[in-house]
């Protein structure tokens, strides 16, 4: 049986310089038997805009616009969206960052395997070398990845599926290739890294997206979290994700039924009672966290002489309590989610 690969690329707000030069090093890869989905996970609209306009230029390359400005970034489902639908004997899964060594498709085409999925060491240049115009050979490496750097792999198409693909739990960064990785090889099939050569440099990029001031949805302890739920894949020695959900679905705006109005202080009890009327009483919502009130000096005495205990939480802790509710119990609802000074704003259909 001759094979097939559908290389599968997420993204979100990118430098596009540094999308066109990973394009650049791909596109002349990509002959018959090879095609190359990027999926963009709620990049801004202006820049969805350029992105699509760039893409357009290469004749090999196609586009997958997701509307989920405002939702936690998910690159497992971004993968999960491609593979759903893949009809290729393989799915290789690269980060947007990477410049591509020029025969690398050509290389590894002849011995991909049917049996196993293979994962590549990649090459971390420095800030300074990133912004250098060279040939592949040329660029400098500060360091190259060991076997626990997992997220350049090429995976046979079918072992993948039958896990149901990456699990999608895991949203912001971290664990989710290692997970997948791990649930393989749970499953009896094969998990071989490739370190013999540097195929794949990486270009250095800030991570201002990475924090709540970066205007998208941010959990400051959620790779921890991550980290905690991979030891449980361990642990139980899991296959099959996304057991509780259905999966490589994107959330859609549908009709909005009359919205219900909601607006609070950031008392612990408060926000958690409000979140668990509203997943048992579904429907569309517009729910406003104030972290101001529950700390002004009036608050917080009636806080302490209260013999209830009233717990007031500052923005982060509000902001941790509320994406995590999201995330165990509304993952594959549409939201959009934002954070305005000391406001908390969620728009949200449970369905």
């Amino acid at each position: 049986m001759s094979c097939s690969i559908t290389i599968v690329i997420p993204n979100r707000n990118r430098d596009l310089h540094t999308v066109k030069r990973s394009l650049d090093s791909i596109d002349p890869q990509l002959t018959e038997g090879t095609k190359l989905v990027i999926i963009d996970y709620g990049s801004q609209v202006n820049y969805q805009s350029q992105l699509k306009k760039l893409t357009s230029s290469f004749s090999g390359i196609d586009l997958i616009l997701c509307p989920t400005q405002g939702q936690l970034w998910n690159k497992a489902r971004c993968i999960n969206i491609v593979l759903k639908s893949c009809k290729t004997t393989h799915l290789m899964v690269c980060d947007m960052d990477m410049i591509w060594h020029p025969h690398f498709l050509e290389n590894q085409k002849k011995s991909l395997s049917q049996k196993k999925s293979v994962y590549f060491t990649v090459g971390i240049m420095t800030q300074e070398e990133s912004v250098l115009e060279k040939e592949f050979i040329d660029y400098d490496i500060k360091f190259a990845t060991n076997e626990e750097a997992t997220g350049i792999t090429v995976f046979p198409t079918e072992q993948l599926k039958s896990i149901n693909g990456f699990d999608e739990f895991y949203h912001g960064w971290g664990s989710e290739d290692t997970d997948v990785h791990m649930r393989l090889q749970n499953a009896g099939y094969q998990v071989h890294f490739y370190n013999s050569k540097v195929y794949f440099k990486h270009q250095w990029h800030e991570k201002g997206y990475r924090s709540v001031s970066s205007g998208y949805p941010f959990h400051t302890r959620l790779e921890r979290i991550n980290a905690a739920y991979l030891d449980q894949t361990k642990i139980c020695k899991a296959i099959k994700a996304n057991n509780r959900y259905s999966w490589g679905s994107m959330p859609v705006k549908g009709a909005l039924s009359s919205i219900v109005e909601i607006k609070i202080d950031s008392y612990e009890q408060k926000i958690k009672g409000v979140l668990s009327a509203m997943l048992e009483n579904r429907g569309s919502y517009s729910l406003e966290v104030d972290c101001s009130q529950s700390f002004s000096f009036k608050n917080v005495i009636k806080s302490l002489s209260n013999r209830h205990k009233w717990i007031p939480l500052k923005r982060e802790a509000s902001n941790n309590l509320i994406l995590e509710w999201i995330i165990t119990n509304s993952r594959n609802t549409y939201y959009n989610y934002k954070v305005v000074g000391e406001k908390i704003l969620l728009k949200i259909t449970i369905e």
